[in-house]
């Protein structure tokens, strides 16, 4: 979805655990979204001081690229793996129930990093917010060329408009991260996906 790479600061606390730094400031921005996450509250979850995070990510902004990267390249993997499916069918029931699963990784759930991130003030002045986008439009592209194969390969009927069908994907996919955030259950989202799927419109 990204392929936003964090710039490397000088030096670090010699103590201190990148991994689950990285991991406590995954939550804390999925929770309250990087503009309401503040400094303060970076440096009281990690148990650093504010020069000790500058030492270790440069700032904010660097700190959640960091961030945007291990999940992007980790949890959210499963946005590239799913084109390996044998049918659209199949690949759109991954790509839900992935989501589903990520969204609920733990007791409270929280909402998608990178769909929370596009509505970011703070990131569009710096310019991350607008490759967050880039990155989710060139997902939707990459879904209406497999919707469109589907269609040649007899797969999917004829008459399906791809670029809607792609838009509807997204939309809905999008949407199980407010749906989550807004106390729907993980086992009623997972039977809206198990609906969408018997609605799919294959041949087969």
């Amino acid at each position: 979805m990204s392929n936003i790479s964090p710039k490397r600061p000088r030096g670090r606390p010699r103590s201190f655990d990148k991994d689950q730094a990285l991991s406590i400031a995954l939550d804390l921005f999925r929770k309250k979204g990087f503009d309401n996450t503040s400094l303060d509250d970076l440096t009281t979850a990690l148990n650093v001081n504010k020069p000790s995070l500058y030492a270790a990510f440069g700032n904010k902004e660097q700190l959640f690229l960091e961030v945007l990267h291990a999940y992007t390249s980790g949890p959210t993997a499963y946005f590239h793996a799913v084109f390996e499916e044998p049918t659209t069918q199949s690949l759109v029931r991954m790509l839900l129930v992935k989501s589903i699963e990520l969204l609920f990784y733990n007791e409270s759930p929280a909402g998608c990093l990178v769909v929370m991130s596009t509505a970011s003030e703070a990131l569009q002045k710096v310019g991350i917010q607008q490759k967050l986008v880039a990155g989710l439009q060139q997902h939707q592209q990459k879904l209406i060329a497999r919707f469109e194969q589907a269609k040649a390969d007899g797969e999917l009927k004829a008459t399906v408009d791809s670029q809607r069908l792609a838009l509807y994907v997204v939309t809905l996919h999008k949407g199980l991260s407010l749906q989550a955030i807004n106390g729907s259950s993980k086992e009623d989202m997972l039977q809206l996906v198990e609906q969408v799927i018997d609605l799919w419109p294959s041949t087969r």
